[in-house]
């Protein structure tokens, strides 16, 4: 488990970065790996994973695909 507190200070850390045009990416705790993925200007998505389960590359994987499903223009039949 990783207390929301801790979340929203390294959620704050990120915002505090890109402000000042640095990225974070990924943090490793003892308990737990997050990631952080901005699209545009407008929309950041987190993803949280427990120490033992997907980090780094999967979990940038996973936020690309909820940020696909998000935005996926439904198709029209011809």
């Amino acid at each position: 488990q990783v207390p929301f507190s801790l979340v929203g200070a390294l959620h704050g850390v990120h915002l505090f970065g890109a402000a000042a045009g640095a990225e974070l990416r990924e943090v490793a705790t003892p308990t737990a790996h997050l990631a952080w993925a901005a699209y545009g200007n407008s929309i950041t998505l987190i993803a949280l994973s427990p120490a033992h389960g997907p980090a780094g590359h999967a979990l940038a994987r996973i936020l690309d695909s909820a940020f696909g499903a998000m935005v996926r223009l439904p198709v029209t039949p011809s």
